[in-house]
């Protein structure tokens, strides 16, 4: 395996950078690694998915995306403003454009057939923007993907109910005070132990979620479309550990199983994995080979 690393941009001119690991020999397939909140490119989780996927002959790509960490001063500055990113100043809605320009590429550089991944928010990232290209009649990104894998999905409006605690009833009026006085993209701290966050960013996942509030676990009258829109193949896993669901983990996998209808789904739990499959990623890449053997996505 080879590892390169990549500078590219993402649609609307925002630079990135990612590590590219290919196999020994030449594949027109690439599994793109998209992370999740406060997260990053350099994991061990995706070393060893790389190494599973460059031993099948299949290259992997994981990149930051601007949500990545929790505050990044990286990219454009404009009129001598320095634009900040990061996960307390990120927009779910950009990710289309991130995920989009990692997908232009790798076309770019040979790659054909795309699988998509994400991990936690970055598999809200991937679903919004697979389905953003169906909305848009992209049909040549949607026809270089060929397979979608999601790694504990979370219920973002759910999440942050829990997170917040009883602190939410009051934050969200307080964020939405500041929107009005057009305060709603400055950095705020709230305390001492929390990090700096944009109220528009903890606002659209509270409120103005319309686009990215499909994964409604406990609902059970949601149809779940968005991911019933996905016709490639579709892998899901959670972990039954510290996991950021709010039900048994079995519970979830049998509704999940019920209520998706995609034919080629493989949808299950790591027992004794956490949300980030913490000493369990063999078994995760393990189990992901097979999905990928059996669909027949590999070159």
């Amino acid at each position: 395996m080879q590892i390169e690393k990549v500078y590219f941009n993402s649609v609307d001119n925002l630079n990135l950078i990612g590590l590219l690991h290919t196999p020994k020999k030449k594949t027109d397939t690439v599994v793109i690694s998209i992370h999740g909140i406060t997260s990053n490119c350099l994991k061990r989780r995706d070393d060893i998915l790389a190494q599973k996927f460059t031993e099948l002959g299949i290259a992997y790509f994981c990149f930051n995306n601007r949500g990545h960490e929790i505050i990044s001063s990286y990219g454009r500055i404009e009129d001598n403003d320095m634009h900040f990113y990061g996960s307390g100043a990120e927009s779910i809605y950009d990710s289309y454009y991130d995920i989009k320009g990692a997908m232009l590429e790798m076309q770019k550089r040979g790659y054909s057939k795309i699988i998509l991944q994400g991990h936690s928010m970055g598999c809200t990232k991937t679903v919004y923007t697979y389905n953003e290209f169906l909305n848009n009649n992209e049909t040549t990104m949607l026809d270089a993907i060929t397979g979608i894998i999601l790694l504990s999905m979370v219920d973002i409006p759910t999440a942050l109910k829990q997170v917040l605690g009883k602190d939410y009833k009051k934050i969200i009026p307080y964020f939405e005070l500041l929107k009005k006085r057009g305060k709603g993209d400055r950095l705020v701290v709230l305390d001492a132990s929390t990090p700096p966050v944009r109220p528009n960013t903890i606002l659209e996942y509270a409120e103005n979620n319309k686009k990215i509030d499909f994964a409604k676990f406990g609902d059970n009258r949601t149809t779940f479309k968005e991911l019933n829109n996905i016709k490639v193949p579709l892998f899901m896993r959670w972990g039954n550990v510290n996991e950021l669901i709010f039900q048994g983990a079995d519970e979830l996998v049998q509704h999940l199983n019920e209520k998706i209808k995609n034919e080629n789904k493989d949808i299950s739990y790591i027992a004794g994995a956490n949300h980030n499959y913490t000493g369990k990623e063999e078994e995760l890449g393990k189990q992901i080979l097979n999905f990928i053997r059996k669909n027949k996505l590999q070159s």
